[in-house]
């Protein structure tokens, strides 16, 4: 049977009495069907109540057939039970909700943006807007004329309508539904069907802040806080700008150059840490040059490093093998051993293909161009013995 739904008349109800219909166990969940109900279901974009049932936990509310169901944790008896609303979430949800209303309405006045779709989450609601761009000054059009309604301290009524009645109210939205239709008006600026719970006045929302936009399939999705969330926001967001700014020493309002100019230095000093590390790189390859053996016709640089990275690997392997005649064959050992095999452009043989073959016995694998390739092995302690491997094939090679 249908449920009488309390909210609709007052969401401000935090508890009510009310009779139990049925009990049942349904997919390892307990459900409670009432006569009547505070609790609103999940739907319109705005998440359930929680609460307690005759003390048992309330976890989720759905409607069903015309009739709310409430999920919960434990299973009151039959008869009459006390029902007490969690106020908080409630009155949150309450915030959030109203102020989307006034929020779509401000964006379609300024922008004939139409809402498409709106979700209330745990922490950031958004709708999502009909149109395919919104400029910085756009939005902050739109969030002033909304602000400004809240200030103005405008009424939010509730109206239970026939569906011929409906015309006295200029909708932002139609409704397909028949029979008796609920309108949420805020006076003089939006009127809407809905079945969701609103605060009594725009002044109870507090604030309206959007925090982000993004383009979603051709729309705009925004983000946005009201209320309790807004304030909770900007305390967390003013306490990080107030730590950044104390740690830079400057003033709050210099921040964002001062961290920009910071920005600029660090990559700065990253560009001179790099230009300095490729110059200690190009010392230790004519150090390594020093040590490089006859192989035929070749010069050849073998060696197993104690530190180097993989791009460190490649950069003293190309030093190694510029000109003619030149092959370097470079190993480090790490969590894995690391290897760079590389050669002069006119020697008569694959860099990958000896790489391969010297990775290979120790279950290592890797690959390449001609003149350069790397490759790893997985298990420890094999990289002198890969490049001992290579130096030997290497032989036959080069063998005159």
């Amino acid at each position: 049977m249908p449920t009488e739904r309390l909210y609709y008349s007052d969401s401000y109800l935090k508890e009510f009495t009310a009779t139990v219909l049925s009990v049942r166990q349904a997919e390892g969940k307990t459900e409670v069907v009432l006569d009547r109900t505070a609790f609103y279901p999940e739907g319109g974009g705005q998440p359930a109540d929680q609460g307690f049932i005759a003390g048992v936990p309330v976890v989720g509310v759905v409607d069903r057939d015309g009739g709310v169901v409430h999920l919960v944790k434990g299973a009151p008896e039959l008869g009459e039970v006390t029902g007490q609303i969690q106020w908080d979430r409630r009155f949150d949800h309450m915030q959030q909700h109203s102020g989307q209303h006034i929020l779509s309405q401000a964006f379609e006045q300024l922008l004939g943006a139409r809402t498409v779709s709106f979700h209330m989450g745990a922490e950031l609601s958004n709708i999502e807007l009909s149109i395919s761009s919104l400029s910085a000054d756009q939005l902050e059009r739109v969030e002033e004329l909304a602000n400004r309604v809240l200030f103005e301290d405008r009424p939010i009524r509730v109206h239970m309508l026939e569906e011929a009645d409906l015309s006295v109210f200029k909708l932002r939205k139609g409704t397909d539904r028949t029979g008796e239709i609920r309108v949420v008006e805020v006076l003089g600026f939006d009127s809407i069907p809905c079945g969701g719970t609103h605060t009594r006045s725009t002044a109870e929302i507090g604030l309206i802040k959007v925090v982000r936009s993004e383009r979603r399939s051709g729309n705009i999705r925004v983000e946005f806080l009201c209320g309790w969330r807004a304030l909770r926001d900007y305390r967390m967001k003013n306490q990080a700008v107030i730590g950044l700014a104390t740690t830079l020493s400057v003033r709050d309002r210099e921040l964002p150059e001062a961290v920009e100019r910071l920005i600029r230095d660090g990559e700065e000093a990253r560009h001179q840490i790099g230009q300095m590390r490729n110059r200690l790189l190009d010392y230790r390859a004519e150090e390594l040059s020093q040590r490089a053996e006859p192989v035929g016709r070749a010069s050849v640089v073998v060696a197993l490093l104690d530190d180097a990275s993989p791009e460190e690997l490649k950069h003293l392997a190309t030093r190694l093998t510029e000109g003619s005649g030149r092959v370097a064959l470079l190993a480090v050992e790490g969590e894995k051993a690391q290897l760079v095999f590389a050669k002069s452009e006119e020697l008569p043989f694959d860099a990958g293909v000896l790489l391969r073959q010297a990775c290979a016995p120790f279950g290592g694998r890797g690959g390449g161009k001609p003149n350069l390739a790397q490759g790893g092995i997985p298990e420890q302690g094999k990289a002198q013995q890969a490049l001992e491997g290579a130096m030997e094939a290497l032989r036959s090679l080069l063998a005159i």
